[in-house]
């Protein structure tokens, strides 16, 4: 019924209902994007320094090598099996207590250099949500844009293709694993490094503007996935500018939660047969 409601609708009436959520989008961050030039923003830098700027620009070099490849070889890409995500989980963990070890082997004090105080938790889910409402209609409109642009389909992700086929075989316990990984490892490992220490570091020594263009690239590159560059660069971006407004990593951590939990559900539903492909 909704989608022939929708089919009725004149071209031009649909196209301005679909553009008003965008619309909002564009005027949330851009208020928000006004405050923080105003104030400086919420993000303090002076914990991480030039020994953090070397180890961060590693660590960077590695994960934009390897998606790069990735996007340069698209069909070589091995297939992702359960041992190739328990690897990926144990070995980006490892990522994370290395630069937690890092950092506390000079004594920094890790809540507020990651900003990540615990006081600011109980605020962080209605944040994370609203930012994240706002945020999605930008990463819709930037997906259908590149789409267009790319004229073919882009090849599915290969954590994406595991969940459907687990999902649509009723296998579990891969389903699971899946979930367990996008919407807790990732979020909270992948927050920490990118927004949590090269964007603080980063803007340290290049500003806020520089900071973020390079942190949001590097986010959608190491995905490895052309199809998903555009909306990732563009959660990225909203979620640094959550960030600087908040001044709380955990509402970078809710918003990536919560985009990696819907997106698992609408692909569950879409391979259940309750949404078309």
């Amino acid at each position: 019924m909704l989608s022939a409601l929708v089919e009725s609708l004149p071209t031009g009436l649909l196209q301005a209902l679909l553009a008003i959520p965008v619309i909002a989008g564009c005027l949330y961050y851009s208020a928000l994007a006004k405050n923080m030039r105003l104030s400086g923003g919420c993000v303090d830098v002076h914990h991480f320094d030039l020994p953090d700027l070397l180890m961060g620009s590693v660590l960077a070099l590695h994960f934009g090598w390897t998606g790069w490849l990735a996007l340069q070889h698209p069909d070589s890409a091995p297939e992702m099996r359960v041992e190739n995500l328990r690897n990926n989980l144990v070995f980006m963990l490892l990522v994370l207590a290395l630069v937690f070890g890092f950092a506390a082997l000079r004594r920094l004090p890790l809540g507020q250099a990651f900003h990540l105080s615990l006081g600011a938790i109980a605020q962080s889910p209605l944040r994370a949500a609203i930012a994240l409402g706002m945020a999605l209609p930008l990463i819709w409109a930037a997906g259908l844009i590149w789409e267009n642009f790319l004229q073919s389909p882009s090849r599915e992700q290969s954590l994406v293709s595991l969940f459907r086929a687990s999902a649509e075989s009723g296998d579990w316990s891969v389903v699971r694993l899946v979930s367990l990984s996008a919407i807790v490892q990732a979020p909270l490992v992948e927050e920490i490094l990118f927004r949590g220490y090269f964007y603080v570091t980063l803007k340290r020594y290049t500003g806020t503007t520089i900071a973020a263009l390079c942190v949001s690239s590097l986010f959608a590159l190491c995905h490895g996935n052309l199809g998903v560059l555009p909306g990732l660069f563009i959660l990225s971006i909203c979620q640094i500018i959550a960030l600087e407004r908040f001044g709380s990593l955990w509402v970078c951590i809710g918003m990536h939660a919560c985009f990696n939990s819907l997106s698992l559900l609408l692909l569950y539903m879409e391979s259940q047969g309750w949404l078309p492909h």
